[in-house]
């Protein structure tokens, strides 16, 4: 029997992610809001329980460097670190893990899975399957158009219209009508910040409202879906 999730998740702890939030509340949607605390621009404390309270926190380092890019000892510490200070903050366990700009090799790898995370999401563009390995998960899509190549890629692999070449309302909603099909994990990925810069709040509203309030279809956390028998 087919399964039907659809998760969302957002990245850097943006003070636009409380938008965001705001929107996913009005369609009854779930997020994962991945944060480096220390960011400019960034979330107050009050601000992260305020999200928290329908919502995920996920670490996402203190400062967001390129972990690959960094001693492993300093990379060790930003991971161990952005986890530490969330629980303290939140008072719960943060149980996922996004690699800052999706870069990872297997000691990072490691270094995140024996920290105590679930799961660590990354940025390749992948299908509608739960991950064989969950600290290598895959998006569907990401909620720009800042990668022609990858826009190729998925307009290949899923032969969906043309039109989503060119937007990436077209394509959230193309690759929505294909996951009906086929049963999965639909998860659409990006940054308030991306969505504030390029003035999308009201193509991101529309989306939202596509995919939203389905019969059948599970609104999860990313934490929720590595909870779930799926």
């Amino acid at each position: 029997m087919k399964k039907f999730i659809v998760t969302t998740s957002w990245d850097d702890g943006n003070k636009f992610d409380l938008q965001i939030a705001r929107l996913l509340d009005k369609y009854q949607l779930k997020g994962t809001f991945y944060v480096s605390p220390k960011l400019s621009n960034g979330l107050s404390n009050i601000e992260l329980k305020k999200i928290e309270l329908n919502h995920e926190i996920g670490a996402h380092t203190i400062t967001h460097p390129v972990l690959t890019d960094i001693p492993i000892d300093r990379a060790e510490a930003e991971i161990k670190d952005s986890k530490k200070y969330l629980e303290n903050l939140l008072k719960r366990d943060i149980s996922m893990f996004c690699y800052p700009k999706g870069y990872y090799n297997q000691q990072i790898k490691e270094i995140v899975k024996n920290s105590g995370f679930l799961g660590a999401r990354t940025c390749v563009h992948g299908n509608f399957e739960k991950p064989k390995d969950p600290y290598q998960w895959q998006i569907t899509l990401h909620a720009s158009n800042g990668s022609p190549l990858m826009t190729t890629r998925i307009w290949i692999r899923s032969k969906i219209s043309v039109l989503s070449l060119f937007d990436w309302e077209y394509r959230a909603k193309n690759l929505f009508d294909l996951f009906l099909e086929k049963g999965g994990i639909y998860h659409i990925w990006g940054h308030s910040w991306e969505i504030e810069n390029n003035n999308e709040w009201d193509k991101l509203e529309r989306v939202f409202k596509y995919i939203s309030q389905k019969k059948d279809i599970n609104y999860l956390t990313n934490k929720e879906i590595f909870e779930k028998d799926f």
